[in-house]
């Protein structure tokens, strides 16, 4: 299980301390592992790095891990700037995801304009990955801001998937001028990220 974290001092005093960041103290919370499911005060377990890729870094990034003293179980608990499973920074990915359905021109320009301006070298494949995706999950991200937004007026269902992503979008953008909070409630709200299969 992992959870996500405010990084308030942004990604480079992160990467900077490293294990010395001062991360959330264990947490006393119900245990997730349906066989123990109680409530425990976890106890620090060490670190993992992962990958993480963005114009402002490309390499591991270290990953704060607890441990439930009575079953075992683990919970890592990973910075708002990571989206989980992905190595590709939350806001880039959102950038190109918003791009693809919003931009001009031939899908080829606008990965170009924006591999140059964010200093980054997204493959077409791994943004067309993300494009389906995205579409695949429209109904459960609907569901999701549904639970993270009061009184949401979601898309039509009529709407063809390119006009209901759009529609989605444009609501994920006004409600959350932070991509990373958006990731943030939706990731609390549904224990899944937006692009989760």
């Amino acid at each position: 299980m992992q959870y996500i974290f405010n990084v308030h001092e942004g990604i480079h005093e992160y990467i900077k301390l490293g294990r010395n960041y001062p991360f959330p103290p264990p947490p006393t919370k119900r245990c997730h592992n349906p066989k123990c499911n109680k409530l425990v005060s976890f106890r620090k377990h060490g670190f993992y790095e992962r990958y993480y890729y963005s114009k402002e870094y490309k390499g591991k990034i270290v990953i704060r891990r607890y441990i439930c003293p009575l079953c075992g179980c683990t919970i890592s608990y990973i910075p708002n700037f990571c989206l989980p499973g992905f190595i590709n920074a939350i806001n880039h990915i959102f950038e190109y995801i918003y791009n693809l359905f919003y931009r001009k021109g031939s899908i080829n320009s606008v990965i170009k304009q924006l591999n140059l301006k964010n200093n980054v070298q997204f493959s077409r494949q791994i943004l067309y990955y993300y494009r389906k995706k995205f579409i695949k999950n429209l109904n459960t991200i609907q569901n999701g801001l549904r639970q993270i937004i009061h009184k949401v007026k979601l898309p039509d269902e009529t709407l063809g998937n390119t006009e209901k992503a759009r529609n989605v979008l444009a609501i994920v953008v006004r409600e959350f001028p932070n991509i990373q909070l958006f990731s943030q409630k939706y990731y609390q709200a549904t224990a899944k990220t937006f692009l989760a299969a």
